[in-house]
């Protein structure tokens, strides 16, 4: 949570006073929304978090919803950065995948406020809410898309199976955080590397794929003949 700003005379410009106040907003209702629920993030509990008044919060937000929805907007936009960044290594697409989920697990355990926004809180909050995560799944598909040339010449895999598996791992990361804390997503990883590539490429190669790095290249090996 950031400080509140100082009171009287401090030189700052209005500018940067309201940025400061809209940030200190938004990590609140992260905060609240992701700590206690949706439900128990009403503007007076927001306010409180954010140690500012009711007419700078309206200032900022029109209502609640309002204030959620930049909060999602946030904590997609932080997670998608990431993930592309991860993606982006040098390696063979499955392995770029991996370290793709392997950083969004870590990074969802270490922020549980988050992950509950992203995965949990944003089916309680309202069509508009539910716009916003479809398009961040919409975001994911081209991280899935290398999948159709991965796959065996002879597999038609429909054109939607990068939406279908992208709205999968979502909803498999929602139950596990529906059931347990957040710092136990990392062991997701497995589930949901064969999840993301089964449809692809089938689930025996996905199941050699998802396997110990020993075991990935004893599969190799019989595969090549060695």
């Amino acid at each position: 949570m950031l400080a509140p700003l100082p009171s009287g005379r401090h030189g700052l410009s209005r500018e940067h006073v309201a940025r400061s106040q809209r940030a200190r907003l938004l990590n609140a209702a992260i905060a609240v929304a992701g700590g206690e629920g949706y439900a128990a993030m009403t503007v007076s509990a927001v306010i409180a978090a954010a140690s500012v008044s009711r007419k700078t919060f309206y200032e900022q937000f029109a209502d609640r919803e309002h204030c959620f929805l930049a909060a999602y907007d946030v904590v997609a936009a932080r997670a998608l950065a990431g993930m592309r960044a991860a993606y982006g290594r040098e390696a063979a697409w499955p392995e770029r995948l991996r370290a793709t989920l392997d950083w969004m697990l870590a990074a969802l355990a270490l922020h549980p406020h988050e992950a509950r926004i992203a995965f949990v809180e944003v089916l309680t909050a309202g069509p508009r809410a539910l716009e916003r995560r479809d398009r961040a799944l919409r975001e994911l598909a081209p991280l899935l898309a290398p999948g159709f040339d991965a796959a065996p010449g002879e597999a038609d895999v429909p054109p939607s199976t990068p939406l279908a598996v992208a709205g999968a791992l979502s909803e498999l990361i929602g139950a596990r955080l529906r059931s347990g804390p957040a710092d136990q997503l990392p062991e997701l990883l497995p589930e949901l590397l064969f999840c993301a590539l089964a449809p692809f490429v089938g689930p025996l190669a996905a199941a050699d794929l998802v396997a110990p790095a020993p075991r990935r290249r004893a599969a190799a090996g019989r595969r090549s003949g060695a």
